[in-house]
This record gives C-alpha cells, sequence and structure tokens, in this order.
C-alpha cells in the first residue's frame, strides 16, 4: 500500500536514495535535508554510516558541532515492504514518542523514513545482562506494553504465517541453496510447526499488550538513566510472554556461531527479570506487585513463546536470504535457530 502525507500526517519528501555506495546514501539524504532542515548548510554537515542493522541501510547526519540533533535515515531493505506494514509502523512510532519512549518522526521518503537519532550506546552481549542495564529493560518493557492498544487483534500469528508463505522453497546462489535444500525443514514442515504452536498457544491466557516485538540488542539504547527501544517496524499487539521471550532470545546476539548454551539466560536471571518487568507493570496499572506464583507462571509462558520467537525468525531468515544484500549469511542464522528450536521443542512442553 502507498503511504502518503494525508494518510499520516507526516510530510513527505519524493526522494529515492540510492544505497549503491556511501555516496548515493549521502546525496540522498542531502536532498531530503533540504526540506526538513533549510536553514542547514551543506558544507557544514557531518555523516556517520550506521552498520548495525541486518536489514536496513541507516546514515545519520548533524550541523556542525550540533549532534543532540542528528537526524537518522533509515533506507528500506529490498523487499521488506512486503513484509512490513509500514502505514503501521509510522503509527507506532507516534505512539511511542507520545509517552516519551521513541523517536520524533520527521518525514517520510520514497523508501524510507527520517527521524530523531536517540542518542546512548546500543547494548552488545555483555551489556544486555549487566546489573545496572537489565532491571531497565525490563521497566522499559513494561511501560511500552501499557500503550492503549483498543481494539486490535494479536498480530504475531498472522505475521508469522505470512513470513513462513513467503519464504523461498530455493535460493539463486547455489551454495546457500545446497544449504537450504540439505540442512532445512521443508515450507510444509514449517506450516506443520506453525500450526502446533498456534493451536497450543493461541488460546493462552497471556495478556495481550502492545509488544515491541523485535528487542534485540542493536534496538535497545543504554542512556545511562534509562534505556529506549527503537526501531517498531513490527511493533502492535501480541501477548507480553512472546516480546520478552524474543527479547531473551536476543541475549545471543546473531553473528557467527550462536552460542545459546552459553549465552542464553539462565532461570535464575529470568526470573528475576520477570519480576522487575511484573512489579513495574502491576504499578503502572495501579495494582499490587505479583505473587511469586505469577512470576513463575510467566516464566513458563516465556518458555513456550520462544518457540514461536525462533520459527518467526527463522522463515525471516529464508526471505532475507533471497532479496537482501547485507552482507550477512541468513541461511546460516536460519539453520542455526532451526536447531535450537528443535532442542527447545523438546524441553518444552506445550498445553
Amino acid at each position: 500500500m502507498c503511504i502518503n502525507e494525508k494518510m499520516t500526517g507526516i510530510k513527505f519528501v519524493d526522494v529515492f536514495i540510492d544505497v549503491a555506495s556511501d555516496e548515493t546514501l549521502k546525496q540522498g539524504a542531502a536532498q531530503i535535508l533540504e526540506q526538513i532542515r533549510p536553514d542547514w548548510l551543506l558544507c557544514s554537515i557531518s555523516w556517520k554510516i550506521f552498520t548495525d542493522g541486518l536489514t536496513n541501510k541507516l546514515i545519520g547526519a548533524w550541523h556542525k558541532d550540533h549532534k543532540e540533533d542528528t537526524v537518522l535515515f533509515r533506507v528500506y531493505g529490498e523487499g521488506t515492504d512486503a513484509i512490513i506494514d509500514r502505514k503501521a509502523e509510522i503509527e507506532n512510532m507516534a505512539r511511542a514518542h507520545s509517552i516519551g519512549i521513541g523517536s520524533q518522526l520527521y518525514a517520510m521518503f520514497q523508501n524510507g523514513l527520517a527521524y530523531e537519532f536517540i542518542h546512548g550506546n546500543i547494548l552488545d552481549l555483555v551489556t544486555v545482562k549487566d546489573a545496572r542495564i537489565y532491571p531497565m529493560i525490563a521497566k522499559m518493557m513494561a511501560k511500552f506494553h501499557t500503550i492503549d492498544i483498543k481494539n486490535e487483534s494479536c498480530g504475531l500469528w498472522n505475521r508469522m504465517l505470512k513470513f513462513i508463505k513467503m519464504s523461498p522453497s530455493e535460493l539463486s546462489d547455489p551454495v546457500k541453496n545446497a544449504r537450504l535444500q540439505n540442512e532445512f525443514p521443508r515450507k510444509d514442515e514449517l506450516l506443520s510447526e506453525y500450526n502446533m504452536l498456534k493451536d497450543a498457544l493461541d488460546k493462552s491466557s497471556v495478556d495481550l499488550v502492545f509488544c515491541h516485538n523485535d528487542a534485540l540488542l542493536a534496538n535497545i539504547v543504554d542512556q545511562k538513566n534509562r534505556v529506549v527501544f527503537i526501531d517498531m517496524e513490527y511493533a502492535g499487539p501480541a501477548p507480553a510472554a512472546y516480546d520478552i521471550a524474543n527479547h531473551f532470545v536476543e541475549h545471543v546476539g546473531a553473528d557467527g556461531e550462536l552460542d545459546y548454551l552459553t549465552l542464553y539466560p539462565n532461570k535464575e536471571f529470568q526470573l528475576d527479570w520477570i519480576k522487575i518487568y511484573l512489579t513495574e507493570f502491576n504499578r503502572l496499572k495501579g495494582v499490587s506487585p505479583p505473587s511469586d506464583t505469577a512470576v513463575h507462571d510467566m516464566y513458563n509462558k516465556v518458555q513456550q513463546f520462544v518457540l514461536c520467537s525462533h520459527l518467526q525468525w527463522i522463515a525471516w531468515s529464508l526471505i532475507q536470504a533471497a532479496n537482501s544484500s547485507i552482507d550477512f549469511d541468513f541461511v546460516d542464522y536460519a539453520i542455526q535457530r532451526m536447531k535450537e528450536y528443535k532442542r527447545i521443542k523438546s524441553l518444552v512442553t506445550l498445553k
């Protein structure tokens, strides 16, 4: 669907940013800055290319020494419009910004968005478990989950199914295709897993809340006194246990060998994190702190929804393998997560 200024109330700049090189990125972003920062002199603009994302191209710009007013340009990855609801993404950014936990959106352009850069340090494999930081993550997720979802329905199952149906059965790269054919389940097997999970968990008693749905390390910024979630591409109503489970899985990162046995948070850590989360969520809702039973119930549901996290991003990875120009081995990533999915499935009881 074509998103325009009238539909969203956000300024639209009719520019297409070419991602072929750093220079073309800068040239396209400069054209947009002429519209949203007309007093900035081109010769006084500083640029920074970001390399953290697995989907999009990112470039930041600031004027003279005013780095606090950095504008970030996110150029959509190839083929991502087919899997991401861009209108919902824009609405979600506005929702988060309205309660002080997200970026201000400045403009849309043909193939992306320009918005406020959130200053701070993105998390890594160590800081995500830091005793100062992880309680702030739990509390910020609780605040995020208080955003009103009105009468919106859960988007988790439709998104998972969409990703699986869109995942390719073969790839043009012969080496990657050989791995796909020899080391990965067929699409009908993925659909069977999806149906099994939906039957078991779709009627779960976990409350539906407004979730970020992609709280990976690069999407959490440490600002010393708080953390902020960025990138709302997949945000929307889902079970709270899914958002928490997905974040725990992301403790392992995405690069190289995924060491789930060492880096995935242990039960003690998860219970403490969940207790902090539920205590803050209940406080924001004006109810009593959670009981130990409530904490353990959420922990058990989180273990179940870990499977949903793996299955969704497995299918997503295969879509990226067929479409993305980013230098990342999406096939290997999918295969590793499929192995972990099978291991977790053997340990978790679905009821």
